[in-house]
Protein backbone atom coordinates (compact mmCIF):
# COMPACT_ATOMS: atom_id res chain seq x y z
CA UNK A 1 0.00 0.00 0.00
CA UNK A 2 3.09 2.19 0.88
CA UNK A 3 4.68 1.58 -2.58
CA UNK A 4 1.19 2.22 -4.37
CA UNK A 5 1.20 5.85 -2.92
CA UNK A 6 4.58 6.49 -3.17
CA UNK A 7 3.57 5.92 -7.23
CA UNK A 8 0.71 7.83 -6.99
CA UNK A 9 2.93 11.01 -5.36
CA UNK A 10 5.29 10.54 -8.14
CA UNK A 11 2.70 10.95 -10.91
CA UNK A 12 1.21 14.05 -9.55
CA UNK A 13 4.80 15.73 -8.98
CA UNK A 14 6.04 14.86 -12.76
CA UNK A 15 3.86 17.93 -14.19
CA UNK A 16 4.76 20.21 -11.48
CA UNK A 17 8.11 19.33 -12.20
CA UNK A 18 7.74 19.92 -15.84
CA UNK A 19 6.29 22.87 -15.71
CA UNK A 20 9.19 24.33 -13.51
CA UNK A 21 11.99 22.95 -15.72
CA UNK A 22 10.52 23.91 -19.14
CA UNK A 23 9.08 27.01 -17.97
CA UNK A 24 12.69 27.74 -16.48
CA UNK A 25 14.24 27.09 -19.99
CA UNK A 26 11.43 29.32 -21.93
CA UNK A 27 12.47 32.27 -19.73
CA UNK A 28 16.58 32.30 -19.13
CA UNK A 29 19.02 31.88 -21.99
CA UNK A 30 22.34 32.63 -21.24
CA UNK A 31 22.76 33.93 -24.46
CA UNK A 32 20.22 36.28 -24.53
CA UNK A 33 20.67 40.24 -25.61
CA UNK A 34 20.41 40.89 -21.84
CA UNK A 35 22.73 38.59 -20.49
CA UNK A 36 25.57 39.33 -23.59
CA UNK A 37 25.40 43.21 -22.99
CA UNK A 38 26.81 42.60 -19.12
CA UNK A 39 29.75 40.30 -20.17
CA UNK A 40 30.83 43.46 -23.03
CA UNK A 41 32.78 46.49 -22.22
CA UNK A 42 31.18 49.56 -23.42
CA UNK A 43 33.36 51.04 -25.09
CA UNK A 44 33.51 47.38 -27.74
CA UNK A 45 31.14 47.39 -30.88
CA UNK A 46 29.26 44.48 -31.38
CA UNK A 47 28.92 44.86 -34.81
CA UNK A 48 30.94 43.03 -37.62
CA UNK A 49 33.38 43.83 -39.46
CA UNK A 50 35.90 43.20 -42.27
CA UNK A 51 38.54 43.29 -40.11
CA UNK A 52 41.68 42.87 -42.43
CA UNK A 53 39.43 45.70 -44.56
CA UNK A 54 39.84 48.17 -41.83
CA UNK A 55 43.62 47.42 -41.77
CA UNK A 56 44.11 48.23 -45.36
CA UNK A 57 41.74 50.99 -45.56
CA UNK A 58 44.33 53.37 -45.61
CA UNK A 59 46.18 51.94 -48.60
CA UNK A 60 45.94 53.83 -52.02
CA UNK A 61 46.23 50.66 -54.20
CA UNK A 62 42.65 50.08 -55.90
CA UNK A 63 42.66 46.46 -54.79
CA UNK A 64 43.19 46.17 -51.30
CA UNK A 65 45.99 44.60 -50.35
CA UNK A 66 47.57 43.28 -46.29
CA UNK A 67 50.58 42.09 -45.59
CA UNK A 68 51.14 39.58 -42.88
CA UNK A 69 53.99 38.44 -40.71
CA UNK A 70 54.42 36.01 -37.97
CA UNK A 71 53.17 32.42 -36.60
CA UNK A 72 52.08 29.99 -34.24
CA UNK A 73 53.94 27.68 -32.11
CA UNK A 74 53.08 24.67 -29.95
CA UNK A 75 52.73 21.18 -30.26
CA UNK A 76 52.91 18.24 -32.63
CA UNK A 77 51.33 15.09 -31.56
CA UNK A 78 53.78 11.87 -32.73
CA UNK A 79 53.33 8.58 -31.04
CA UNK A 80 51.22 9.25 -28.29
CA UNK A 81 53.94 12.24 -27.39
CA UNK A 82 53.81 15.99 -27.61
CA UNK A 83 57.06 17.90 -29.44
CA UNK A 84 57.87 20.93 -30.18
CA UNK A 85 56.51 22.22 -33.36
CA UNK A 86 56.09 25.73 -35.29
CA UNK A 87 55.15 27.53 -38.05
CA UNK A 88 56.72 30.93 -39.07
CA UNK A 89 54.61 32.92 -42.01
CA UNK A 90 55.34 35.74 -44.27
CA UNK A 91 52.45 36.49 -46.65
CA UNK A 92 49.64 38.45 -48.41
CA UNK A 93 46.03 38.55 -48.32
CA UNK A 94 44.24 39.72 -52.00
CA UNK A 95 40.42 41.68 -51.24
CA UNK A 96 38.25 39.85 -53.85
CA UNK A 97 35.01 41.21 -52.69
CA UNK A 98 32.11 40.29 -50.17
CA UNK A 99 34.39 39.96 -47.71
CA UNK A 100 36.50 36.79 -48.95
CA UNK A 101 40.21 37.26 -49.04
CA UNK A 102 42.78 34.88 -51.32
CA UNK A 103 46.02 34.25 -49.10
CA UNK A 104 49.44 33.21 -50.21
CA UNK A 105 52.22 32.67 -47.75
CA UNK A 106 55.76 31.13 -47.35
CA UNK A 107 55.81 29.13 -44.58
CA UNK A 108 58.95 27.53 -42.18
CA UNK A 109 57.77 24.38 -40.27
CA UNK A 110 59.53 22.89 -37.53
CA UNK A 111 59.03 19.78 -36.37
CA UNK A 112 60.98 19.11 -33.46
CA UNK A 113 64.43 19.11 -35.35
CA UNK A 114 62.73 18.35 -38.88
CA UNK A 115 62.07 21.45 -40.79
CA UNK A 116 60.82 22.40 -44.37
CA UNK A 117 59.94 25.47 -46.29
CA UNK A 118 56.79 25.47 -48.54
CA UNK A 119 54.07 27.78 -49.77
CA UNK A 120 51.08 28.08 -48.64
CA UNK A 121 47.79 29.09 -50.33
CA UNK A 122 43.75 29.46 -48.76
CA UNK A 123 40.93 32.15 -48.24
CA UNK A 124 40.55 34.15 -45.00
CA UNK A 125 36.25 34.67 -44.94
CA UNK A 126 35.14 36.22 -41.61
CA UNK A 127 37.53 35.68 -39.38
CA UNK A 128 38.38 31.96 -40.57
CA UNK A 129 41.17 31.12 -42.46
CA UNK A 130 41.53 28.26 -44.10
CA UNK A 131 45.08 27.11 -45.80
CA UNK A 132 47.30 24.42 -47.49
CA UNK A 133 50.43 23.32 -49.15
CA UNK A 134 52.97 20.36 -49.82
CA UNK A 135 56.60 20.53 -48.93
CA UNK A 136 59.59 18.18 -48.12
CA UNK A 137 61.27 18.16 -45.08
CA UNK A 138 64.63 18.18 -44.81
CA UNK A 139 65.12 14.72 -44.67
CA UNK A 140 63.35 14.14 -47.81
CA UNK A 141 60.24 13.06 -47.06
CA UNK A 142 56.95 14.64 -48.86
CA UNK A 143 54.21 15.86 -46.83
CA UNK A 144 51.31 18.11 -46.85
CA UNK A 145 49.75 20.00 -44.41
CA UNK A 146 46.33 21.62 -44.02
CA UNK A 147 45.77 24.10 -41.57
CA UNK A 148 42.14 25.49 -40.46
CA UNK A 149 40.84 28.24 -37.59
CA UNK A 150 40.24 31.63 -36.26
CA UNK A 151 41.56 34.84 -35.98
CA UNK A 152 40.64 37.85 -34.53
CA UNK A 153 42.52 41.71 -34.13
CA UNK A 154 44.07 42.05 -30.45
CA UNK A 155 41.99 44.88 -28.58
CA UNK A 156 43.91 47.99 -28.40
CA UNK A 157 46.56 46.85 -30.48
CA UNK A 158 46.08 47.99 -33.99
CA UNK A 159 47.28 45.51 -36.35
CA UNK A 160 47.66 42.52 -34.33
CA UNK A 161 45.46 39.19 -35.00
CA UNK A 162 45.70 36.32 -33.14
CA UNK A 163 45.35 33.34 -34.48
CA UNK A 164 44.18 29.57 -33.27
CA UNK A 165 44.24 26.11 -35.47
CA UNK A 166 41.15 24.38 -34.96
CA UNK A 167 42.34 22.21 -37.42
CA UNK A 168 45.78 21.19 -37.87
CA UNK A 169 47.78 18.36 -39.49
CA UNK A 170 50.75 17.19 -41.26
CA UNK A 171 50.22 13.77 -43.46
CA UNK A 172 53.29 11.56 -44.75
CA UNK A 173 53.14 11.31 -48.55
CA UNK A 174 54.96 7.97 -47.90
CA UNK A 175 53.64 5.90 -45.38
CA UNK A 176 49.93 8.55 -44.69
CA UNK A 177 51.11 9.30 -41.06
CA UNK A 178 48.66 12.12 -39.87
CA UNK A 179 50.40 14.36 -37.26
CA UNK A 180 47.94 16.59 -35.46
CA UNK A 181 49.31 20.14 -34.35
CA UNK A 182 48.20 22.04 -31.47
CA UNK A 183 49.06 25.98 -32.08
CA UNK A 184 48.24 29.45 -31.92
CA UNK A 185 49.93 32.83 -32.04
CA UNK A 186 49.60 36.64 -33.30
CA UNK A 187 50.25 37.76 -36.72
CA UNK A 188 50.74 40.90 -37.42
CA UNK A 189 48.99 42.84 -40.90
CA UNK A 190 49.47 46.25 -41.63
CA UNK A 191 47.88 47.64 -45.58
CA UNK A 192 50.69 47.47 -48.78
CA UNK A 193 50.78 51.36 -49.76
CA UNK A 194 52.32 51.01 -53.32
CA UNK A 195 52.55 48.38 -56.50
CA UNK A 196 56.58 48.63 -55.73
CA UNK A 197 55.89 47.04 -52.16
CA UNK A 198 53.47 44.13 -53.56
CA UNK A 199 56.05 43.58 -56.38
CA UNK A 200 58.64 43.09 -53.60
CA UNK A 201 56.72 41.21 -51.56
CA UNK A 202 55.71 38.57 -54.27
CA UNK A 203 59.40 38.39 -54.99
CA UNK A 204 59.72 36.91 -51.45
CA UNK A 205 57.17 34.76 -51.48
CA UNK A 206 58.50 33.25 -54.23
CA UNK A 207 60.64 29.89 -53.23
CA UNK A 208 63.81 29.25 -54.48
CA UNK A 209 64.66 26.54 -56.04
Amino acid sequence: MKQNTKKHSLLLALPVLAVFVFGTLGTTNAFAEDANIGLIPESVSLEKTDVFLDVSSESPIDKAVVQFRGGTDGWAIIGGQAYDSKIGMTGKAVHQGNGVWNVNSIAEITVENRHATLELKGKAVDGKLRLHGTGTLDGGEPFRIILRGNFAPIYDQPGDFVLDWSVAKIQNMNNGIRIPLIQDGVIHVKPLMSVEEIDDLDSELTIKE
